[in-house]
């Protein structure tokens, strides 16, 4: 009985040990699942793209940009979205009346370079510049937003430039807080390469903040995005009862998205 014990575990040690490296042989996938797939085309009407130069390579950008907006808004998409997503997302918020800038991340779609924290970043900085050059050019406040992973690109841009509001849309705390949620039998901590912390930056964020979370939300916790809004010095979280990860009403025709399109235009 002890003899099958002792191989029962041995086996059970040696299946959780090779999942483990395999997990981190992977891990570039699972945290960036929209990359490395190739073109998808932009369909979307009334959006244009372009390149901007990144520190990888050129990486590309949808832009919408309603008659009369009242405000620039740079937002950053989720993990598995590329332009072609990024294009939608502009198109849905320029409704609240929105001129909307979005880029596509480096190793997604068209864009050049390998996904990272570095790179990110990078992409993040540089759409900034140009969308505050715009919004300088018309007279408009610059709001940024992001959504899931990019809520690390807005909060990166929000913490180190001078932005009107930001809005964050189901946001982990930092990457291993969402890792652990999902592999709370692995050892992330010691695992994890790609260390996206907005925690960390909270404090540097000086504008008002939005945070939107669904209660039902089984990828990044609610837990999550309330302990990074406490982490701000003005932030306001609205929670969004039965809805998930990638189903908040974010646009414009209901309670949750009207009150996304007044913090954004600054009503």
């Amino acid at each position: 009985m002890r003899r099958r014990v002792l191989i029962f575990l041995s086996v059970a040690a040696g299946a959780w040990l090779l999942l483990t490296f395999a997990l981190w042989l992977l891990q570039d996938r699972i945290v960036f699942p929209g990359a490395w797939r190739g073109h998808r085309p932009v369909d979307v009407s009334g959006v244009r793209t372009f390149e901007l130069a990144g520190a990888a390579g050129p990486f590309r950008v949808a832009e919408r940009a309603p008659e009369r907006p009242r405000a620039v808004l740079l937002f950053f998409v989720g993990n598995g979205e590329d332009l072609a997503s990024a294009a939608r997302r502009a198109a849905g918020f320029a409704r609240h009346g929105l001129l909307v800038i979005a880029p596509e991340y480096p190793g997604y779609g068209g864009s050049a370079g390998e996904p990272g924290v570095a790179s990110l970043h990078d992409v993040a900085l540089r759409t900034a510049e140009y969308a505050a050059g715009i919004a300088t050019a018309r007279g408009l406040p610059l709001v940024v937003g992001g959504i899931s992973l990019g809520s690390f690109c807005a909060v990166r841009v929000a913490a180190e430039r001078e932005v009107a509001r930001l809005f964050l849309a189901a946001p982990p705390t930092n990457l291993v807080d969402a890792a652990r949620a999902r592999f709370w039998w692995l050892p992330i901590g010691l695992l994890l390469r790609h260390r996206f912390d907005s925690t960390a930056i909270a404090p540097q964020v000086q504008c008002p903040v939005l945070v939107v979370h669904g209660d039902a939300d089984a990828i990044v916790p609610i837990a999550l995005g309330e302990r990074l809004a406490a982490a701000f010095a003005n932030a306001e979280f609205v929670r969004v009862p039965a809805a998930g990860h990638n189903d908040l009403p974010l646009e414009p025709g209901n309670p949750v998205g009207d009150r996304i399109g007044r913090f954004l235009r600054g009503d």
